[in-house]
């Protein structure tokens, strides 16, 4: 622990405290505004905004740094990134007949045109995806038993998206096996699933400023 703790330098854990303080500004003003707290967490709400928020912020920053230092090698990540940041406001669905991640946009009566623009858009993502996988994955893998902060920083990140996206609609995914889950648990799961995908977000961006300022200072 003492070791990770050394690697948070004071410009980068100032990165972590502001976002934080952004997160809870905004939760705040939010409350001040409006008389129904389950708003906060609802579909397009202040803490998805959020959420995407910061996704674009890491996305941005890490684009900036890449083409500055020409580093055009590692653009699949900057990709991934802006396609979170995308897809946590449901921009994948918003400019087509449906969804580009639903097969029926393909096999169904939707417009060529969107079918293309559909199609285009997840093969650069999976592109993406495997170029992650096969080129930064197997270092990713060596360099976790050195307790490097960014490598355990995106472990707890994979395990709050998946426990979120785990528990997104928990009623939906319990029913078919005959389970019944109360109203409570339902929008607890959902306002949990929310609060996971903002401190994971938040956590994204400390990743990328990590990663570019032990860049720089390999450059040094």
């Amino acid at each position: 622990m003492t070791a990770l703790l050394r690697q948070i330098t004071p410009s980068t854990g100032a990165v972590f405290g502001l976002s934080c303080m952004i997160a809870l500004l905004v939760v705040l003003t939010s409350l001040v505004f409006t008389n129904d707290t389950y708003a906060l967490f609802r579909e397009g709400g202040p803490i998805e905004g959020m959420s995407a928020a910061f996704w674009f912020v890491a996305a941005l920053w890490l684009s900036v740094y890449l083409i500055r230092q020409r580093r055009g090698a590692l653009w699949h990540l900057a990709v991934l990134l802006w396609a979170a940041g995308m897809r946590e406001l449901d921009m994948d669905k918003a400019y087509t007949q449906d969804g580009i991640l639903q097969l029926r946009l393909y096999s169904g009566d939707a417009p060529a045109l969107q079918k293309l623009i559909g199609a285009a858009i997840v093969l650069l993502i999976l592109t993406a995806a495997i170029r992650l996988l096969i080129r930064d994955l197997p270092g990713f893998l060596r360099r976790i038993p050195a307790l490097r902060a960014n490598e355990w920083l995106v472990i707890l990140i994979i395990e709050l998206l998946f426990i979120s996206k785990s528990i997104d609609g928990l009623g939906r995914k319990l029913a078919p096996f005959g389970v019944e889950i109360s109203d409570w648990t339902s929008d607890f799961a959902g306002r949990a699933e929310e609060a996971m995908e903002l401190f994971a977000a938040i956590l994204v961006l400390q990743v990328v400023v990590l990663g570019v300022r032990r860049a720089a200072q390999r450059l040094t």
